[in-house]
């Protein structure tokens, strides 16, 4: 016989948190959260294209009388007209004119819509036009003294402020949050995987930020050359 001194409560509080019903429900919508953007964006380019199809198929029926056997190139005529089509109203969004117009629209209308804003960012995320966070490394000098700390950029805050995560060593789960101005802060070009093991390495390895610190800084040269060429102002004819 079993002695109930001897059974573990940790073990069995630990299971019926795990089959509780508030863990299960908040569980499943945070995957539910993740996973629903991705579907409704599948969904809603599948609806455009059924709308297009629908309307190029009738008018595709009518030019040819076989148009029922060539439902690929109807299709396929279908997508090019909605690519045609997303990309005219991408083309217009690019003058300020538009752009400004249309964040008016979307303050007033668009950011109400439920789930609009988690859309956008995986949009956004998805196409790279906004970079995703972490992807930058940095060297900052918080405190003006010379002493550089390894950080990630987490998002620009404002004109010339950086969002700077700087993990501690060796565990970079936890860190500090700094609000950096571009002045004090070097862009190294590395990824930041291999940042990321100078860190989980105690600091080993870190010869590989300075190498990206000299090739960021080479290029801003060059980039700084060609904006400004040195003009050579002798002149042949004066030398005699």
């Amino acid at each position: 016989m079993e002695n109930p001194m001897h059974t573990n409560p940790n073990k069995n509080i630990s299971l019926d948190k795990f089959w509780s019903k508030p863990f299960f429900i908040k569980t499943l919508l945070d995957g539910l959260l993740l996973v629903l953007p991705t579907i409704i964006i599948l969904f809603l380019l599948s609806l455009i294209f059924k709308f297009v199809f629908n309307i190029v198929s009738p008018i595709s029926a009518l030019l040819d009388k076989n148009a029922e056997k060539h439902a690929l190139v109807i299709n396929l005529l279908a997508l090019l007209i909605l690519v045609v089509f997303i990309f005219t109203i991408g083309l217009i969004l690019r003058s300020a004119r538009s752009k400004k117009s249309f964040k008016i629209f979307e303050g007033r209308y668009l950011l109400r819509i439920p789930l609009y804003s988690t859309l956008q960012e995986t949009i956004a995320q998805f196409s790279g036009l906004k970079k995703m966070p972490f992807s930058q490394v940095v060297l900052i000098d918080a405190y003006n003294t010379g002493v550089l700390l390894t950080g990630f950029i987490t998002e620009k805050a404002c004109d010339g402020i950086y969002t700077v995560f700087v993990p501690t060593a060796p565990n970079p789960m936890n860190g500090n949050i700094y609000h950096v101005p571009s002045t004090q802060m070097r862009f190294l070009d590395i990824e930041p995987e291999k940042a990321m093991r100078t860190i989980m390495g105690m600091g080993t390895g870190s010869s590989v930020l300075f190498a990206a610190r000299e090739r960021t800084e080479e290029v801003e040269e060059l980039d700084e050359v060609k904006r400004f060429p040195i003009v050579n102002d002798t002149n042949p004819e004066n030398d005699g």
